[in-house]
């Protein structure tokens, strides 16, 4: 199987605070990759980042939710380009499930 191609939505750039919620993510993510039995490629993208730049446009996803909830919405996960998580650090189980389900839409072609 391929890598799952993994990017948190972070915006810690505009509110330094948050950084340690993307550390505690990447945590999360690492042991739940394990546990899922996946590898991944991980990229934590900034928000003005995102929005400066036209490599990220999968991002575009979320900005409905951003122009409603705003900075609540970080950090959001996507998997394969694909918003899966947002709002907060999710548990290393609910990570492991996800990463799980992502697994097996990939290997049908879903993801």
């Amino acid at each position: 199987m391929a890598k799952m191609r993994l990017a948190i939505l972070s915006f810690a750039c505009c509110n330094p605070t948050l950084a340690v919620h993307d550390k505690r993510y990447v945590d999360n993510i690492r042991e739940a990759a394990a546990a899922a039995g996946v590898d991944y490629e991980l990229e934590v993208v900034h928000a003005t980042e995102a929005r400066m730049t036209n490599q990220h446009t999968y991002m575009s996803e979320i900005m409905p939710l951003f122009n409603k909830y705003g900075q609540a919405v970080s950090p959001a996960l996507f998997i394969n380009r694909s918003l899966q998580l947002w709002g907060g650090v999710p548990t290393v189980e609910k990570l492991t499930e996800v990463f799980q389900k992502a697994k097996l839409a990939i290997e049908q072609g879903r993801l």
